[in-house]
């Protein structure tokens, strides 16, 4: 199923701040929306983090990568985003 609503959400070495932003997308009144996290090639724990909160909630898709900078990094979230709204 298509979501409605597509999150881009680039993540660079935010390992400790990523548990309660997650927290929060997860919570959203909102239920039809995927969130497409990508790791720009964190050097702290900012992979598993989001690959811990994915394992529960099918709605985070987790990326991880060689780090490319914000603007590659909000890019290849668009490209991959399939709903009919996005956000990041």
């Amino acid at each position: 199923m298509t979501p409605r609503v597509s999150i881009v959400l680039p993540c660079y070495n935010a390992a400790e701040h990523l548990p309660e932003t997650l927290a929060s997308l997860s919570a959203q009144t909102l239920s039809d929306f995927e969130c497409i996290a990508i790791d720009d090639g964190s050097s702290d724990t900012t992979r598993a983090v989001l690959e811990a909160h994915a394992a529960q909630d099918p709605r985070f898709i987790v990326l991880s990568r060689e780090n490319r900078g914000l603007i590659a990094t909000l890019n290849q979230g668009i490209a991959l985003a399939r709903g009919e709204w996005i956000g990041a």
